[in-house]
């Protein structure tokens, strides 16, 4: 299941996560995925995986 951004409207697959996030930090120094964030907007992603409890 993928990470999703719900200002962009856009899926990270999280088996991919680490090597995207080499990409972005050696082309432009970018840690948003590490820090839990979506790379081209800053807005916090959601993990679709997690459970919400009711």
């Amino acid at each position: 299941m993928p990470l999703h951004c719900p200002r962009c409207k856009k899926n990270i697959d999280k088996a991919k996560v680490d090597e995207i996030d080499a990409q972005l930090m050696n082309a432009y120094h970018n840690d948003a995925l590490r820090r839990g964030l979506c790379p081209v907007c800053m807005t916090p992603l959601i993990d679709t995986e997690k459970k919400v409890d009711q």
